[in-house]
């Protein structure tokens, strides 16, 4: 999977995010050349699920989200940045950083914690 950038253009900050997401994942099972049916299958999911994850519709499941990433062997790394006064983003894409937490089950230990 590649580098995806948000940019958000609306005040719909989350739905910006969930489509930006969504996009993302379905390029990796279009990359991999999966069947929506086929990955549903595997994965125990139905194709309307898969669908709203994808397309970035209604609330976003954590454990759906969870056997994708998880499926595809991914994680998501996000970074916050703060924008100058005069630029409307100002986030250099080079400019990554490692991930505080190893996996989703060590953020998940912490933030139940």
């Amino acid at each position: 999977m590649g580098k995806y950038y948000f940019h958000a253009t609306t005040g719909d900050y989350l739905r910006n995010f969930n489509k930006t997401l969504g996009f993302a994942l379905f390029f990796e099972r279009h990359e991999r050349q999966l069947r929506a049916w086929y990955l549903c299958k595997k994965l125990k999911i139905t194709e309307r699920e898969l669908d709203n994850i994808e397309l970035g519709r209604g609330v976003l499941k954590l454990n759906l989200l969870k056997k994708l990433l998880s499926f595809y062997g991914k994680r998501i790394d996000l970074r916050l940045v703060t924008p100058d006064k005069d630029e409307t983003d100002n986030a250099v894409p080079e400019e990554f950083y490692e991930a505080i937490y190893d996996s989703f089950e060590d953020l998940e230990e912490v933030t139940e914690s």
